[in-house]
Formats: C-alpha cells, structure tokens, sequence
C-alpha cells in the first residue's frame, strides 16, 4: 500500500510536464492555446492571433466605392479609386497567474500521467475566462488590479474617434429604439463587404440581461414567437442580425461589428508555467507568465452603444 510520501512524489512527477521554471515547449503552448479556444466561445471566434513579437501590426485594405468610369478611347484613364490601408498595433502585456495546489487535492485527485492534462485545462480555462473578461472591460485609467491590466475593446472603442457611437440616453427599448439606432450607425458599405451566403457575418453583442430584456419585448408582442423564444436555446436575431450575449459586457453597453474585427493577440513563445513544490506549506505552487492584448482591426467597421451623455 502506497504511504502519503510515495503519493505525493507521484504527484509532483505527473505534474513536471507542466514546467519545473521554463517556457513551454512549442507543442506545450499549442496545447495551451487549444484549450483556451475550445473551452471560450468568444475566443474560437474573435481574431485569435499567435503572435511570434510583443508587438504585432494588423494591417487591412480598403478601397474607394464608385470608382468605376466610362473608358476613355485612346486617351488617359486617371485613377479614380483610392486603396487605403489601415495599420492598428497589437502591444503585448506581460500578466503573471500564480495558483497553490494542496498536497490534499492531489492525494484525493490522482490521475496518472494525465494529472498535468487535467491542471493545464484548468489553468487554460482560468486564463481564458480572466483575459476575456479583460478584453471587453479593461481599462487602463481604473484603479482596480485587474481591470487596469490592459485596455479592452470597449475602452478602446469609446476613445477611438474612428470608432461610431450610439447615444441610447439610457434606453431600454431594444426593439424600437437600441438595436434600430446601432444598425443605423454602421456604415452602409459594410453590409454588403461583411456577408457570406445572403447572411450577415455582423453580430449584436450585449450583456445577458439586455438579451432576456429583448426576448422579453418579444414575447410581449407575439404569442407564437414568444413561446419559440422560450423554449428555444439558440441566440435570436434582430432584423436578421444574431445578437449574441456575452457575459463580461454591462448593461449599459452593445457593440456591433463581426467577429474578426476583434483582434485578441497572445505572444505563444512566451507562455511560462513554472511549478515548485513547496512540501513546508504542504502545496504546489504553479505561476503561469503570458503576454497578451486586445485590438480593433477597422474602427470604422464597429459602433458601440451606450449612455453617452450621461
């Protein structure tokens, strides 16, 4: 029969894949990122991008609308049509995620060689979860440790001036007024360059409770809809546009742009996972080193609602 000592030296051994004070290998940070995405709907969405520098350009093209002319026979054809292209930046930020594990946990939840499987899928969701709640509420001004990591795309999109925004003085008319009103806001040449299969890759995307609020005024309004509402799981539409809720987003906020348009960049050479064990304190102490940073690709693809005046 196997003594507390020979458990938790099996422990810390089917753990060490995790990192004894190092980076992680390619195929490690692979793995990581991987679990990021599957465990996060808005990450295996939104523009993911492995970055290879803390600093990464995300450049786009546009061009001129109505550039079209007359062929001049035997004569100069001046250039009518401009092509313009559009730089943001992606800035890593270095973050540290420091976690104890008891010596307890480990002797109640021993799983062999997949111990590691089992704590890296947990640090990635952990991750995941802090780093998407970053990128829509970071920001840099607020004196909260957390908040003040990293600025998110609502931030973003509120100091940007290429941005467009929605003034809803505080409404909670979804129907008649918000989404009508954001919609409005989006220039017209993007619906007809953002569509695949006669449907809008745009998307609506508000809090939890600005969605049940919306479902609501419909089910108020028709009584077949409203039990197809109720009964169904799947997010609903709003002049054919998917609204999509998303946990970190208040109340007070919608943003309208696709999914691409959001830029999530995680510099993958750097991801560190170190691990000691600490047997004095009874623990494992895992600390995991990333860098990472949130961008908006085309501001002028993105309209955000809220409260302006307030």
């Amino acid at each position: 029969m196997e003594n507390n000592r020979t458990i938790i030296s099996k422990a810390a051994i089917d753990t060490s894949a995790l990192g004894n004070g190092g980076k992680m290998s390619a195929q490690q940070a692979d793995k990581f990122l991987t679990y990021m995405q599957d465990y996060s709907s808005i990450l295996s969405k939104v523009n993911f991008i492995k970055i290879t520098k803390t600093t990464r350009d995300l450049d786009s093209l546009e061009v001129s609308r109505r550039a079209l002319r007359r062929q001049a026979e035997n004569a100069d054809n001046p250039a009518t049509g401009t092509a313009n292209q559009l730089r943001r930046t992606l800035n890593a930020v270095g973050v540290v995620m420091p976690y104890d594990v008891s010596f307890q946990y480990l002797k109640e939840n021993i799983e062999g060689k997949n111990a590691n499987d089992t704590l890296a899928k947990l640090f990635a969701q952990q991750f995941a979860n802090d780093t998407v709640e970053l990128a829509f509420i970071g920001d840099e001004s607020s004196s909260d440790d957390f908040i003040n990591i990293n600025n998110g795309w609502i931030k973003i999109a509120r100091d940007d001036s290429d941005t467009h925004k929605f003034d809803t003085v505080g409404s909670t008319d979804y129907l008649n007024v918000v989404f009508p009103g954001l919609l409005a806001s989006m220039p017209t040449k993007y619906y007809s360059l953002y569509t695949q299969e006669d449907k809008s890759k745009i998307k609506i995307l508000c809090s939890p409770g600005v969605n049940r609020a919306y479902k609501r005024q419909l089910q108020e309004r028709n009584t077949a809809l409203g039990d197809a509402i109720i009964t169904g799981g799947k997010n609903i539409n709003y002049d054919g546009f998917e609204i999509v809720p998303v946990a970190f987003i208040p109340d007070e906020v919608q943003i309208v742009t696709p999914y691409e348009n959001l830029a999530y960049g995680i510099f993958g050479p750097s991801l560190e996972v170190y691990h000691d064990v600490v047997p004095r304190k009874t623990r494992h102490e895992y600390t995991l080193l990333a860098d990472f940073d949130m961008e908006i690709v085309n501001p002028d693809a993105l309209v955000i609602g809220g409260n302006f005046s307030a």
